[in-house]
């Protein structure tokens, strides 16, 4: 069983200055698809869900709300 980090992806390139985090859609302990819609963030002109980076358990929440940077680690999953 592997843990997997959930970082903030890089938004395609986009020239933004500000990337907030928004909300998480599932809760510690809930399972994920790859895929499957997992966090928000907000962006200087938009809002954009994040997709799991693979299958597995919610296992660890490090960021709730603030700035982060593209490549920040978020939480955990647990393969």
């Amino acid at each position: 069983m592997g843990r997997h980090a959930i970082k903030i992806p890089d938004m395609g390139g986009m020239k933004t200055e500000k990337i907030r985090f928004a909300a998480w859609l599932k809760q510690v302990g809930e399972r994920v698809n790859v895929d499957e819609d997992l966090f928000e963030v907000e962006l200087d002109k938009a809002n954009v869900v994040c997709e799991a980076p693979a299958e597995g358990r919610l296992a660890e929440i490090t960021v709730t709300g603030g700035e982060v940077l593209t490549g920040d680690v978020v939480g955990y999953l647990d393969a």
